[in-house]
């Protein structure tokens, strides 16, 4: 049986990649809009940094939010390049994010 693959994948891919950039930036405005609200609770002059360090070493478990519903969406409509490139992307966050961790809690 053959797969049933799209004439413009590497392109849709890309597409997806950029989708998920995306949702990263937006996440990253959500912790810091986070931080401006929690840090006036927290005593101390570093709340903010606090918040943001805890909110970065977090961002793999952050991006669960968001990517999971995001592969099934794109999955229900049919658009399975960008699925790859969104699954493709996390991958490399997580990666990346788990490696940043290991050099900070070093």
């Amino acid at each position: 049986m053959t797969e049933n693959t799209e004439p413009n994948e590497p392109f849709e891919i890309v597409k997806g990649l950029l989708l998920l950039l995306g949702c990263h930036i937006l996440a990253i405005i959500f912790i810091f809009l986070l931080s401006l609200v929690i840090a006036p609770m927290l005593q101390g002059s570093y709340a903010i940094l606090g918040v943001w360090l805890i909110g970065a070493m977090g961002f793999l478990f952050w991006q669960l939010l968001y990517v999971l519903p995001l592969t099934i969406w794109l999955k229900r409509r049919g658009k399975i390049g960008m699925m790859k490139g969104v699954i493709i992307g996390a991958v490399i966050t997580a990666l990346l994010n788990g490696a940043c961790y290991l050099v900070i809690a070093r």
